[in-house]
C-alpha cells in the first residue's frame, strides 16, 4: 500500500469517528428534567420540571428562543408560550421529516422552557437568514399576519390598510402584502412612523394624531390586528372590499352585507377561523420570504427566561414594535 493511500485511509477513519461522535451527541437522550416557567395563582416562576417526551407525530425542540404574545397571558397555560425556535432534540417514533440537530421554528406547547413539544405539522426548518431570536417571532404573530394578507387575495396595485401595523402580526401583514404587490397604508402610533416607513408602507396614519376614518377610505382590503377595531374598519373599505381580522372576531354578518364587504376572522391554529392555510404552510411561506429578503422580524426587546413575567408585562402595556423574545439558550442570537 502506498504512503498516500495509507494516509487517505487514516483521514477517512478520523472523519468517520468525528461524524459518529457528533451523531452520538445529538442522539443522546434529553435530560430527565429541565428549567421552565410555570404559571399558577401566584404568577410566573422559574422551576425545575420533567422534560416532555416526543410521542407519535411529535417533535421535541430544544428551545433557544421563545416569542412572547398576548395569547400567552390570556390563555394562561401551566407552562406558557407557543413560539419557539431551536434545534430538534428528539423525534416521535413515526416522524421521518426532520433530523435530530436540525434548526427549526415551531408552534409549540410550553415554549417558555428549555424543551418543548410540537406536532410535526407545526414545525418548519428555520430560515437561514434569521437568528433563532428572529425566527421565534414567526409561529403565532407571523402566521396570523401571513394568513390575513394571503386570505384576502391581494392583487398587484391594490390599496391595503393594516391596522396595528407595527406589532408582530401587523408588521408581517405589511411585508406579505407588499410582496404581493399591494400599496400598503400602515396605521399605528405616531412613535412607530420611522419603523413602518422603513418597512416600506406607501402611507402612514397615526391613530393618536390623525383622523383615521378621514385618512383611510376606499381600501380594497383591510387587515385588522387590533382588538375593538374590526367594526370601524368596515368604513375604510370600498364596496366589494375584504376585511380580515385576527383580533376580536369579525363584525356581524348583517353589517358586512350592508357595507357590501366580505368579512373573515383569521383564528389561531391549523385551519381555525376561516383560514385554510395551515401552520406549516404559513411558516414555510414566511421562511421563503425571509430567505428572499422580503420579510424581517424586528426583535425589539429580549429578556432571559427567568424574567418572563417582566416580558409579559411589557407586552401587556406597550405599543409593541416588532417582537419581545425570551432568550432561553446562549445560541439564540446565532443564525
Amino acid at each position: 500500500m502506498s504512503t498516500a493511500s495509507a494516509g487517505m485511509k487514516r483521514c477517512l477513519a478520523v472523519l468517520a469517528a468525528a461524524i459518529c461522535a457528533a451523531a452520538s451527541v445529538h442522539a443522546a437522550a434529553p435530560p430527565a428534567q429541565m428549567q421552565a416557567i410555570v404559571q399558577n395563582s401566584a404568577g410566573l416562576s422559574l422551576q425545575t420540571v420533567q422534560t416532555p417526551k416526543a410521542g407519535a407525530g411529535q417533535v421535541l425542540v430544544k428551545v433557544y428562543a421563545a416569542g412572547v404574545n398576548p395569547v400567552d397571558w390570556k390563555r394562561q397555560p401551566p407552562v406558557p408560550g407557543f413560539d419557539a425556535a431551536g434545534v430538534v432534540e428528539a423525534l416521535g417514533p413515526d416522524v421521518t421529516t426532520f433530523k435530530v440537530g436540525e434548526p427549526v421554528v415551531a408552534r409549540v406547547a410550553g415554549g417558555y422552557a428549555q424543551y418543548a413539544l410540537a406536532q410535526v405539522e407545526d414545525v418548519t426548518p428555520k430560515p437561514k437568514a434569521f437568528t433563532y431570536e428572529q425566527a421565534s417571532g414567526m409561529p403565532v404573530a407571523g402566521v396570523a399576519g401571513f394568513r390575513a394578507a394571503t386570505e384576502v387575495k391581494i392583487k398587484p396595485g391594490q390599496r391595503v390598510a393594516v391596522i396595528g401595523a407595527a406589532g408582530g402580526a401587523g408588521s408581517t401583514a405589511v411585508q406579505v402584502a407588499k410582496s404581493l404587490g399591494a400599496q400598503v397604508v400602515g396605521v399605528g402610533h405616531s412613535s412607530q412612523r420611522e419603523y413602518l416607513t422603513g418597512l416600506g408602507v406607501a402611507e402612514f396614519v397615526a391613530y393618536d394624531k390623525d383622523d383615521v376614518a378621514a385618512r383611510v377610505s376606499g381600501m380594497d382590503a383591510v387587515l385588522n390586528m387590533v382588538e375593538g377595531q374590526a367594526a370601524a374598519a368596515l368604513g375604510y373599505l370600498r364596496r366589494g372590499g375584504t376585511l380580515a381580522s385576527i383580533a376580536g372576531g369579525a363584525p356581524e354578518d348583517s353589517r358586512c352585507r350592508s357595507a357590501g364587504v366580505t368579512c373573515m376572522f383569521i383564528g389561531g391554529g391549523s385551519g381555525a377561523g376561516y383560514s385554510s392555510i395551515s401552520n406549516a404552510q404559513a411558516l414555510a411561506g414566511l421562511s421563503k420570504l425571509a430567505d428572499a429578503g422580503q420579510y424581517q422580524v424586528l426583535v425589539s426587546k429580549t429578556f432571559p427566561l427567568a424574567q418572563a413575567a417582566a416580558a409579559q408585562q411589557l407586552n401587556r402595556t406597550s405599543d409593541t414594535v416588532g417582537k419581545i423574545v425570551l432568550v432561553v439558550d446562549p445560541q439564540a442570537g446565532q443564525r
